[in-house]
């Protein structure tokens, strides 16, 4: 009776062997991933401290952020971001990066070209013994773990500099606090020349923008609205004309004033 008790504590020991020897995260025995992205990167957040083997220090430093669907997204050092990414044991490739369109200047223009080209090129990735991550790119990445400090990390406002976003749209998605529009969708477009105009609720509107993100007076077409739209409407042309300064958050942009707005792209 002892044998069969004396061969299933062994199966059983050999079987935790084998997973103890299936772990670890990055190298190059992993397995294919499976779907995008897999588990050494997914949920998990990166500083960039050198691009090329250059100090980020005195000068934004991007960030990224891989979720568990396969998309990465952060602060390109100017800019928000997000692409996708999918790795295979330590191979990674990282593809359809979009990325806002603010004018950039100065040494946040210098680290977003470097980062963005890296990105473009990654081809293997690894865990360092002191919790680094690394991408050998065209442009080598070196990241630590978590965000940067606030004005250039993720989730930090990122001052637009006279929004300079022509041809940009975006849809509102909250207003003073709320969401819930009836399922009306304002939205708002700048134009090439200074110009902006968009959809109230009802009608449609036109006027202009300065450079410092002030929205100028706005005229619109006068269809008779009903509530909820009127409602909407004006609450929504009342804070668009009272907005003193446009600013960026997490690829979403933000308004303040008596009425604040919050857009995402559209």
């Amino acid at each position: 009776m002892r044998v069969p008790i004396v061969r299933v504590s062994t199966l059983i020991a050999i079987g935790l062997i084998a997973v103890g020897c299936t772990s670890g995260v990055g190298s190059p025995s992993d397995g294919p991933s499976e779907g995008p992205g897999d588990v050494g990167l997914a949920n998990t957040s990166w500083t960039v401290t050198s691009l090329a083997g250059r100090p980020t220090v005195n000068a934004p430093r991007p960030t990224m952020t891989f979720s568990a669907d396969g998309r990465v997204s952060g602060n390109s050092g100017c800019n928000q971001y997000s692409g996708t990414y999918r790795t295979d044991g330590s191979s990674i490739s990282i593809t359809n990066v979009a990325s806002t369109m603010m004018m950039c200047a100065g040494p946040g223009a210098d680290v977003e070209g470097l980062f963005l080209k890296g990105l473009n090129s990654a081809a293997a990735w690894q865990r360092t013994e002191d919790g680094h991550l690394e991408i050998a790119a065209a442009v080598a990445i070196v990241a630590e773990p978590g965000v940067a400090e606030p004005g250039v990390g993720e989730g930090q406002p990122t001052e637009a500099p006279g929004i300079e976003i022509p041809g940009s749209s975006w849809v509102l998605v909250e207003m003073n606090g709320t969401a819930d529009f009836a399922h009306i969708v304002p939205t708002l477009v700048f134009g090439t020349t200074g110009t902006v105009s968009g959809f109230a609720g009802c009608n449609t509107f036109h006027g202009t923008y300065t450079p410092d993100g002030h929205i100028g007076e706005l005229a619109s077409t006068k269809i008779a609205c009903q509530s909820p739209a009127s409602l909407i409407e004006f609450d929504y042309l009342k804070a668009l004309t009272d907005v003193g300064r446009l600013t960026l958050v997490d690829g979403r942009l933000v308004t303040d004033g008596g009425i604040p707005l919050t857009f995402e792209p559209g």
